[in-house]
């Protein structure tokens, strides 16, 4: 698997993006779901409040004509004035029904048309057919021709089936969003499931592989670097949280390593000593023995032939000097030596570097070499200079120069490192945590560190 480039680099990054993502197919989730349900809950509202009240409305309102027609067909027949109590309460019902329509369809300007269709279409086939009809039977008792009042009544049905089913269209058309909202809601649920299913499986193996695999190849070679395998290298990988911990645990390897050699070094230079003390005391005994006994004997034949007197003297006299020599060289008081001076300590500290890791950098010694600052002042230079050495001391590089410069002014440090470009980061760090004087410049042919130390 490859990561993409714009991938980030730190953990908590990666960490942020896939929660990030999943948080976002939630919303949409949310979102989407909540969007179909208040539609759903609109339109559901829309159709149980307005449109089935309006439905029943216009039945009730056909209802209304039915009657009027009725009773006004009964008047028309019988003359009896009871057949128009059906006219009259129907023109009544019709009345309130057509504004009860009015106002539940004030929204919709294609049914308010249809409603006055309606109304216009009532009015007509009342005004021209219904109401003169019953006035000229009420007079002389004729019977009017009824087939202008029929096809006016024909039309007046058309208008209310019209109403009706622009009504019923509304239903069906909200029905329908609801459906259609539902399905959009059902299938963007299903679709951000199945995303962060797969982002959660993405998930797993990108935290497995940048996180799992880097910091248990880490633990491992930690561990063997803890069982004593010093010369284990410890390879920083994965993220930046991980590469700098790798990178910090292999300054501390190197570190440990420098320190354990010349701790090692120094066990063996003393055993040296002590081996040849031992030695120089056993040879120095038996030489002083040996040397006592050619006394005796001197003095025995200086007695024997009193002419050799004056020369066996001047040999006894020798012997005595050189035995005093002998036992003050093996046995003497310790001899209180000057310290060395500042170019002598940083020479010192340069040939270590041959000792600890088989190459010594090249030293150069400029300035007023004749300076000699105070013993703190040479204890520090000497000190930075390990600590500056021991940093640049990294797998593929090292060290190449040391130049100190000494003036009256200021003593100035410079070390020229050949360091690997993986590595020149954990250099910096680890010279900022050695020595925050320190300044580090980085060139073409390496890195160079300089420290100034004012006098």
């Amino acid at each position: 698997m490859t990561i993409p480039r714009f991938w980030p680099r730190t953990l908590r990054w990666r960490v942020f993006l896939l929660v990030a993502g999943l948080l976002v197919l939630l919303t949409v989730t949310s979102v989407v779901t909540t969007a179909a349900r208040v539609h759903v809950s609109d339109v559901g509202s829309r159709v149980r409040d307005t449109l089935r009240p309006a439905q029943t409305a216009v039945a009730a309102l056909g209802k209304g004509y039915v009657d009027m027609e009725t009773g006004e067909r009964g008047f028309l027949l019988t003359r009896d004035p009871q057949f128009l109590q059906p006219y009259d309460s129907g023109k009544a019902a019709v009345t309130e029904t057509e504004s009860n329509i009015a106002r539940l369809l004030a929204g919709d300007a294609e049914s308010i048309t249809l409603l006055d269709e309606v109304r216009a279409a009532g009015a007509a086939w009342r005004t021209q057919a219904a109401e003169p009809a019953i006035a000229l039977a009420r007079q002389d008792g004729t019977l009017a021709d009824n087939q202008p009042g029929k096809a006016l009544f024909d039309t007046l049905r058309a208008r209310l089936a019209a109403l009706q089913n622009r009504i019923d269209q509304l239903i069906e058309a909200g029905l329908a969003s609801s459906r259609r909202a539902n399905a959009v809601a059902n299938v963007t649920t299903g679709v951000c499931v199945g995303l962060a299913l797969v982002l959660g499986l993405a998930s797993a193996v990108i935290l497995r592989r940048s996180l799992a695999a880097p910091l248990n190849r880490l633990v491992a070679q930690v561990r063997e670097v803890s069982g004593g395998d010093l010369h284990r290298t410890v390879e920083a990988a994965g993220p930046d949280e991980l590469t700098r911990l790798g990178e910090a645990v292999e300054a501390m390897r190197v570190r440990i390593l420098s320190e354990s050699e010349q701790v090692a070094a120094a066990a063996n230079r003393i055993a040296r000593l002590e081996e040849t003390d031992r030695i120089a005391r056993t040879l120095g005994d038996t030489a002083i023995r040996r040397l006592y006994g050619i006394t005796l004997d001197l003095q025995s034949a200086a007695a024997r032939f009193p002419r050799s007197g004056p020369v066996m003297a001047t040999a006894i006299s020798g012997i005595d000097r050189t035995i005093s020599a002998l036992r003050t060289s093996v046995y003497g008081t310790a001899v209180t030596r000057p310290r060395p001076a500042l170019r002598a300590q940083v020479s010192e500290v340069v040939e270590e570097m041959e000792t600890t890791h088989g190459r010594a950098p090249g030293l150069v010694l400029t300035g007023d070499l004749d300076v000699a600052p105070p013993e703190e002042v040479v204890a520090e230079v000497t000190q930075v200079l390990r600590d500056l050495l021991r940093v640049a001391a990294v797998p593929g590089g090292g060290a190449e120069e040391v130049e100190l410069v000494l003036s009256d002014q200021a003593i100035r440090l410079r070390v020229t490192c050949v360091v690997p470009d993986e590595r020149v980061a954990g250099v910096e760090r680890a010279v900022a945590e050695a020595s925050g004087d320190a300044v580090v410049r980085r060139d073409p042919a390496g890195v160079t560190v300089e420290w100034r130390r004012p006098l």
